[in-house]
């Protein structure tokens, strides 16, 4: 018996021993693994620095960021109406690890004077595939629409009879009368009739107003029709004929005017080359449109059939005289700033 609790006492201390070697074993093959986790980590983090960094240098390097922000400015100053992107600011473009380029820039309207920013434009364009974008417009009232116009096409363009008495707006011109001189205002207009780009500006050169845009007759209903249309007085997607911008071999920005009055001819000069950047840079829901209108405007060239004006909310109740405009639209508000 003495024997046996000799035995004992002397097996229990090298067990303790060896629970506390296996305890420290543990804590050391714990203490290891996550030693060499982190390290893989840092070295994954590392090496996607790296690679962040690259694409980065070769982006800029390709001046890939001046050509998504042309593209993008162009294609919506050229298919919308009543806005127009800042861009001057030169946005900066984020780049994911899948090459997927995007950038936020802020969309504004000239009303008088001013530039008003009223909302912005983000735009995402992936390695393979169509740019998208997102406008989010900042409505000042319920009913404000998506700060664009639309413009009915002349009666001769889609073969119907002439216009025997113009369409008026009454309310529009009674909302103006109630408002007092300190006010300028933007207001779409349609013409009667057909008209070539400087021909439009001379019918609009007896007004104190700036002329920001008019919408081009590329076809439609014609040559190919459109998917949206509406009846009575005939609306279709249209292209925007704006002021000149201009840029260097580069895509960087280099010149751009604010409105069309001093500018129609060099405006009418670029629609063409622009139609035929935003179909050779990239795909868009308007490519099955612009083709033909590309087609079509090289063989008969621009005729436009209205226009977006601002001024003085005074000198643009004027242009309800002239016999030659018709569907109006009053667009934004503003204090005085001419």
């Amino acid at each position: 018996m003495e024997d046996d609790k000799l035995l004992k006492d002397w097996q229990e201390p090298a067990l303790q021993w060896d629970e506390k070697k296996a305890r420290r074993m543990v804590w050391k093959a714990r203490f290891t693994l996550w030693r060499n986790i982190i390290h893989i980590l840092l070295i994954i983090w590392f090496l996607y620095m790296l690679y962040m960094l690259a694409i980065q240098i070769g982006y800029k390097q390709l001046g890939k960021e001046e050509e998504l922000v042309r593209y993008a400015t162009t294609l919506i100053e050229t298919h919308y109406s009543g806005v127009k992107v800042g861009k001057w600011d030169y946005p900066s473009v984020e780049l994911s690890p899948w090459l997927t380029q995007e950038t936020t820039m802020p969309l504004f309207k000239q009303i008088g004077k001013w530039e008003l920013v009223v909302g912005s434009v983000t735009v995402k364009k992936p390695f393979w595939g169509e740019l998208s974008y997102q406008i989010n417009y900042q409505q000042k009232e319920l009913n404000d629409r998506d700060g664009t116009f639309n413009f009915a096409l002349p009666r001769s363009i889609t073969g119907d009879s002439p216009v025997k008495e113009r369409k008026e707006q009454d309310y529009i011109w009674d909302q103006l009368k109630h408002i007092s001189d300190g006010y300028v205002a933007e207001i779409s207009l349609s013409s009667i009739h057909p008209q070539t780009p400087e021909q439009m500006r001379k019918l609009l050169s007896k007004y104190d107003v700036a002329i920001l845009q008019m919408p081009v007759y590329a076809g439609e209903l014609k040559t190919f029709k459109p998917s949206y249309t509406r009846s009575t007085d005939t609306y279709v997607p249209f292209l925007v004929l704006r002021p000149e911008v201009l840029y260097d071999e580069k895509s960087r920005l280099s010149q751009t005017t604010f409105h069309l009055n001093e500018s129609v001819e060099s405006a009418e000069k670029q629609l063409i080359p622009d139609l035929e950047y935003v179909l050779a840079n990239g795909k868009s829901r308007f490519e099955s449109y612009d083709e033909p209108r590309l087609a079509y405007l090289k063989e008969h060239g621009i005729t436009v059939y209205g226009a977006l004006v601002t001024g003085p909310v005074r000198e643009l109740e004027k242009l309800q005289r002239d016999p030659e405009f018709h569907e109006f639209r009053l667009g934004r508000i503003e204090v005085w700033n001419w």
